[in-house]
Parts: structure tokens; C-alpha cells; sequence
């Protein structure tokens, strides 16, 4: 009889541990649901080319930010990691008043996404340490364990960061007055990453609503820069900036910004003109919208009133 008991053991082991897949699985297809109906609703909605536009304006203010951390926000999977980090940081009701912003937190949070390696992670949090945008110190409750703190530059930078999203998000949904929590509310910025980082371990991740998209936009340094000033240019009639210029304001090579044009062009996202420069496709113009909408969306669920 002795060998029943494990094998009973590992039958509720499993049966617990189908149960919570189940929990997770029906959890994702709810906020999937719930995203894509307010995406669907925002994309609908007369205002949502002004939205764009904000967004898109903004998002270019934003990623005009010095060298070393427009490196940072220009590649998806470098962004997550300081995403993840705040949301540690902020949850002190899961983690304790020091947050949970420890290497081990962080791995396992970056764990499940397979373009987040030990060694990206490990590059990004020097970079942000090395820019003074996070620092580390001992836990005061184990002298053994190091935890990640945002600094005021990283507070000061979050503001910018939520920014292009409020002002985007008021132009659709003005009785909500995002901006002026956001400008008003302390505690608005930790709700939102508290909330937010729970949905990325429970939900889809928004990046794989649009894997192919996001696969270059979000992956290749300097893609995401062109991606807004073609948008931009197109938006407002104008010519698009010279790859100097691009290079200039984003701070990349031009030989980058050349990449970008010529793949994106392959890809079907571009057509370029004699001299090179860029114009959007109907492709790029739709996939775009998409993205846009399903990313307001995104922080519509999760930027609320206390």
C-alpha cells in the first residue's frame, strides 16, 4: 500500500494543476474579449483620427528622450523589462512596503517570453542603472536580497511615458479625465501598474494580438521611430524627415534608418520613391490602426478612478 500515497499525491497534484491552467485560460479569453470590444469601439468612434494623430505626436515626443534611453523604449522586449520593474516596484500589496523588484521577480516575470533572456535582462537593469533611472539596494528584510528601485528621473519619465496614452485616450473618452488624474492623483500611476502588470501574467500578452506587426515595429531598433514620423507625414501631408534628420532626432545610425526603409518595404509596410523615402501602404495604414486601438484599449482597462 505504501506506494498509493504518491501516486494519489501526484493525481491531485495534477488535477489542482489542470484546474488553475482552466482558471488562466478562461481568465485570458475574458480580458481578450473585453480588449478587442473597447478596441473595436475606439476604432469605430469619429474622434479616433484625432486619437491617432495625439497618440502618434506624442509617442514621437516621447521617444525623442536622450540616447541611452530611447535605446531602451525602441526595442519591445527591453521596454517590458522596465515595465515589469515599476509593477514590482508598485505592488507592495503583493510584495511588502519594499516592493518586489528583485532579480528572481523579475526572471520569472520575463520567463515565459522568449525574447527576454537572463542576458537581456541583465543588460537592461545595468542600463537603467548606469542612466540613473533605477537603483539597488539591500532589502531591509534580508540584507541577502538586492531589489530594483525607480528613481525621481524614472517617476519624472513614467509621466511622459502615460502621457501619449491619456491625452489620446480624452480625446475618445473625455468624461473620464485621464489627464488630469494622472496629473493630479498620486496614487494614479501605481494603480495603473499595479493593475496592469497582474493582467500581463494573466492575460494574452498585446504584444501577440499583432505578433507580425510587432515583430518589426517592436523588435528592430529604429523601426518604431520611422513607423510615427511615415504616420505622421502621411497624416498631416507632409514630406517625410531626411534619414539624417530621422537618425538626428531618434538617435540612430542612417545606415539604420535605411535598414528600416528597405525592409519595411519588403515587408509590404512601405513604398519608397525614387529617392528612397518613404509613404505608407494601405497595409501599414490599417495595421496600424489596429495596433493603436487595441493599445489604447489596453491602457483604457487598466487606468482607472481609486
Amino acid at each position: 500500500m505504501a506506494p498509493a500515497k504518491p501516486l494519489f499525491v501526484r493525481g491531485v497534484l495534477l488535477v489542482v494543476t489542470v484546474a488553475r491552467a482552466e482558471r488562466v485560460k478562461m481568465a485570458q479569453t475574458e480580458q481578450h474579449d473585453e480588449l478587442a470590444k473597447i478596441a473595436t469601439r475606439f476604432a469605430a468612434m469619429p474622434a479616433f483620427p484625432i486619437a491617432v494623430r495625439e497618440y502618434t505626436v506624442s509617442l514621437m515626443r516621447l521617444r525623442g528622450s536622450p540616447r541611452p534611453l530611447n535605446r531602451l523604449t525602441s526595442h519591445n522586449a527591453r521596454w517590458r523589462v522596465a515595465a515589469y520593474l515599476t509593477y514590482l516596484h508598485a505592488d507592495r500589496e503583493r510584495y511588502g512596503p519594499e516592493g518586489g523588484a528583485t532579480y528572481s521577480n523579475l526572471l520569472a516575470m520575463c520567463g515565459p517570453r522568449a525574447e527576454i533572456s537572463p542576458r537581456v535582462l541583465k543588460t537592461v537593469l545595468a542600463l537603467l542603472q548606469l542612466t540613473g533611472f533605477v537603483k539597488s539596494v539591500r532589502s531591509q528584510a534580508d540584507r541577502r536580497s538586492k531589489i530594483y528601485k525607480p528613481t525621481e528621473r524614472m517617476a519624472d519619465f513614467m509621466q511622459r511615458w502615460m502621457e501619449y496614452a491619456t491625452k489620446a485616450l480624452d480625446i475618445l473618452e473625455p468624461d473620464m479625465g485621464r489627464s488630469q488624474m494622472l496629473r493630479d492623483d498620486p496614487g494614479f500611476c501605481d494603480r495603473f501598474l499595479v493593475s496592469s502588470g497582474r493582467g500581463h501574467v494573466t492575460a494574452v500578452d498585446l504584444v501577440e494580438h499583432m505578433p507580425e506587426y510587432m515583430a518589426f515595429f517592436g523588435s528592430r531598433d529604429g523601426a518604431g521611430a520611422v513607423l510615427l514620423a511615415v504616420l505622421l507625414a502621411d497624416i498631416d501631408g507632409t514630406a517625410v524627415p531626411s534619414r539624417a534628420e530621422l537618425a538626428k532626432q531618434f538617435g540612430f545610425s542612417k545606415t539604420q534608418i535605411t535598414k528600416v526603409f528597405s525592409d519595411g518595404e519588403a515587408l509590404g509596410y512601405f513604398i519608397l520613391d525614387g529617392a528612397g523615402a518613404p509613404a505608407p501602404t494601405q497595409r501599414l495604414r490599417d495595421s496600424s490602426n489596429k495596433w493603436i486601438s487595441l493599445e489604447l484599449a489596453f491602457y483604457a482597462m487598466h487606468m482607472r478612478k481609486s
